[in-house]
Parts: C-alpha cells; sequence; structure tokens
C-alpha cells in the first residue's frame, strides 16, 4: 500500500488571521504564487491506512482540552532559498507548542525525524534567493506576538502534492481550549453503534448460506445500497436486490433476503440508556445514519426514534455522509453550531468528515472504550 504524506498545523486566531491571509494574497498576485492557508506546521509524517491516523487524532484531542490558544513570540522575517520557506515569519521556543509536537510524535506509527522549527510562510516561490530578500523588505511585521487557536491534520493531494495548495483537505480539526462546557448535542450513527450492524452481518449470514464470499458480498452491497439509489431515497429495496442478485450472485426473495439483514439489526440497551442520560442532563441526541427506509420499519419494530431530539436519515433527505456538507445541515436543522457537537460512528471516513465540518469526533469500537471517550467531551 501506497505512503501517504500529513502534516499537523497550528492555526492562527481571528486577527492574525487575517493580517497573514490579507500579506499572503498580496505576495501571491506580486509572484504569481499560490494562496495557502497560513498555518504553523506541527509535525509532518507518513501514513498508509487511514486507521493510523486515530492515535494522532486522540493525541490532538486530548491536548486541546488541556490547553487554550498558544501565543508565540515572532523574532522576525526569514528567507531560505527552499520553496516551501521561501519567505516566513520565524518564532521563538514555546514550551507548550514542543508538548504538542511531542504528543502528536508519540502517537505517529513511525517517527517521520521531523524536526520543529516554528514558522508560518507568507510565500511559496520558485524564485531567487535576491528576489526573496526584496519581497520580505515590502512585508511590515507589525506584530510582537501572534495567537493561534485551532490545530489541524491536513494532507496534501495524492497525485499533485503540497504544492497543489488549493487541494490541500483537512483530516481532522479541533479547536484549543474546548470542553465538556462547548459541547451541545450528540450525534449517534444507528447501525454499528446503537444497534449491532444488521446490514454487514446480514449480507455476511446471506452470502455463507449461499455458499459465497462474505468480504465480497460485503463489498458489492456498500457499492450497491448507494448506486441504486435506495440509502438516497432515489431507488427502491426492489432495485437494490435486483442488482445484488445481478452482481452478488444472490438468490431468494427480496422479504426473504430483507429480513436476514433486518433481524440482525439488533438495538444495544446500554447505548439507549446513555442516550437518555444525555438528555436527562439537556444535551440534544440525534441520530444521523445513512438507511433506507430499512430504518422507520426497525422503528416501527423497536421504538426507538422516540429516544432522541431528531433522526436525520439519507433516505428522507437525500443526502448521506459522505457528503461532509451533511453536517453543516445537521448542525443548522439543530440550532447549534458544527463545534458544538459530538459525532459518533463506526467508520472512521465519516468521522472524518464530520471533523472536517468542525465537529468532535469519537470512532465506536466497542462501549466500554466509547463511554471513555465521551467522558472527554460531555458530563454523564
Amino acid at each position: 500500500m501506497n505512503s501517504r504524506r500529513f502534516s499537523v498545523f497550528l492555526v492562527p486566531a481571528k486577527d492574525d488571521r487575517r493580517w497573514a491571509e490579507g500579506v499572503i494574497a498580496e505576495l501571491a498576485a506580486r509572484y504569481d504564487a499560490p494562496l495557502f492557508e497560513p498555518h504553523v506546521t506541527v509535525y509532518g509524517g507518513n501514513y498508509t491506512e487511514d486507521a493510523e491516523l486515530e492515535p494522532v487524532r486522540r493525541a490532538l484531542a486530548g491536548a486541546a482540552a488541556e490547553t487554550g490558544p498558544i501565543t508565540l513570540r515572532v523574532t522576525g522575517l526569514g528567507v531560505t532559498e527552499e520553496y516551501f520557506k521561501t519567505l516566513f515569519v520565524s518564532f521563538g521556543e514555546d514550551p507548550r507548542l514542543r508538548r504538542l509536537h511531542e504528543a502528536v510524535k508519540g502517537a505517529v506509527a513511525r517517527d517521520s525525524g521531523y524536526e520543529l522549527v516554528p514558522h508560518l510562510s507568507l510565500l511559496y516561490a520558485d524564485i531567487p534567493l535576491a528576489a526573496k530578500e526584496m519581497a520580505a523588505g515590502t512585508v511590515s511585521l507589525d506584530r510582537e506576538e501572534m495567537r493561534f487557536d485551532e490545530v489541524k491534520i491536513v494532507a496534501p493531494d495524492p497525485v499533485t502534492g503540497w504544492r497543489d495548495a488549493m487541494r490541500w483537505q483537512t483530516l481532522f480539526r479541533v479547536r484549543l481550549g474546548e470542553t465538556a462546557e462547548d459541547i451541545r448535542a450528540v450525534l449517534f450513527d444507528y447501525g454499528g453503534v446503537l444497534a449491532e450492524e444488521g446490514f454487514r452481518e446480514g449480507l455476511f449470514e446471506i452470502a455463507r448460506r449461499q455458499g459465497l464470499d462474505p468480504i465480497a458480498v460485503h463489498g458489492v452491497g456498500m457499492e450497491v445500497v448507494y448506486g441504486s439509489g435506495y440509502v438516497l431515497g432515489k431507488g427502491s429495496e426492489t432495485a437494490f436486490w435486483s442488482l445484488m442478485r445481478e452482481r452478488a450472485g444472490l438468490r431468494g426473495s427480496d422479504r426473504e433476503l430483507s429480513a436476514l439483514v433486518l433481524d440482525r439489526f439488533v438495538l444495544r440497551p446500554e447505548m439507549l440508556e446513555l442516550v437518555r442520560a444525555l438528555r436527562a442532563k439537556g444535551y440534544i441526541t440525534a441520530i444521523v445514519s445513512d438507511q433506507t427506509d430499512w430504518l422507520e420499519w426497525l422503528d416501527r419494530r423497536d421504538g426507538f426514534f422516540r429516544e432522541f431530539d431528531r433522526v436525520f436519515n439519507s433516505y428522507r433527505l437525500g443526502k448521506g455522509k459522505r457528503d461532509p456538507s451533511l453536517f453543516d445541515d445537521v448542525a443548522r436543522e439543530l440550532g447549534i453550531v458544527p463545534r458544538e457537537a459530538v459525532f459518533v460512528d463506526d467508520m472512521l471516513a465519516n468521522v472524518v468528515r464530520a471533523e472536517s465540518r468542525g465537529m468532535r469526533g469519537i470512532v465506536f469500537d466497542d462501549e466500554a472504550r466509547f463511554r471513555q471517550e465521551l467522558k472527554r467531551f460531555v458530563e454523564v
């Protein structure tokens, strides 16, 4: 599997960010250079699988909860022959920034050897060193310190790399100093979190009974439930199973096959008890699920919708968690801003998308570990 790059960015707070963005824009226009987000790189490394970033996310979330915004002392402007250090603001050593760097370094699977030399670039350009020095002379550095209040994990485009700044992707973000007092809502996935993952287990069982490869059948199922339009309310149960018969070689009626899936969505009683406890404490609770009209059938069978303030089902919304803007929609409907919500899902990719919109996220592994993780954000 190919290795991919990532960096941890420390992002300036509002006023300092506005100043840096203005300088970057002015220099970019003058030297036909790219625009990019102002930041201090805390760490740069590699990963091969998304799961390898989970310890980094946890380390950053823990560090962010323990420290407030970081203020760095400005030591001047600098230039080098390096593209990514064309022209930059340099900073003095700071113990909290150093601890943040060490927290990430301790969490990565393989240390890249990245050395922390705190600076904030203002220009990326392939120009002579003399021209860079002239550019530095045009910058009015009118501040003795800069304040930073957010940390994020960013990855470059896998093809065009870091130079294509417009295609940098935010994989995780958290504001420094946020505590449980900031959280107003806890959002839960259904299958795999509130209930056993019936879709996966049902397809596994169908495959075993019919002598097929369970992993392959499940893989086809994940493609077809979206490809048929069923999960977004643009297709039907009949269309879904018809495609499954065609592409995975399944046999049996729609009713028989659906029953094998639905029977395996079994609610987790302790999770519902936790939801009740959260509501009793005044937190908003909601389901955010990529599900079909099966979710409504399951509610008629088990009666769990009443335990939540809202239910957001992709089948009714026409939009699923593969579209990160869904999380903006959910926050708006709940009357909150994204940073006031914790989103819980058993799929890392969905958690990453929620975090990219500003929500806090928890990847659900098991109930005991989840409860410990939740304590970082809420009091229950």
